[in-house]
């Protein structure tokens, strides 16, 4: 999760990371077949990935196995549901 220049990075462990670093950065240099950016401001691995729910509006929330929940843009949504049709 970004918050301007100060990311919150959380492990399948719960541990939680506060580094500064941009996201984009972050984004660039992680595998774009595991790690996918479900808003503005969070990445995901989707191998965390356990479940994701339609909310009103046409948007949608990730539930990792962590239990963290990240909400998904609509257009990011869109993606993600076509990145998983294809596996």
């Amino acid at each position: 999760m970004a918050d301007g220049e100060i990311l919150r990075l959380t492990t399948a462990e719960n541990e939680t990371y506060i580094i500064a670093y941009r996201l984009k950065d972050l984004e660039e240099r992680l595998d774009p077949a595991q790690f996918m950016r479900l808003g503005r401001g969070a990445l995901a691995n989707l191998d965390m990935l356990r479940r994701v729910s339609v909310m009103p509006g046409g948007t949608y929330v990730a539930t990792l196995s962590n239990g963290q929940q990240l909400g998904i843009s609509r257009l990011r949504g869109r993606i993600l549901r076509d990145h998983l049709l294809k596996l």
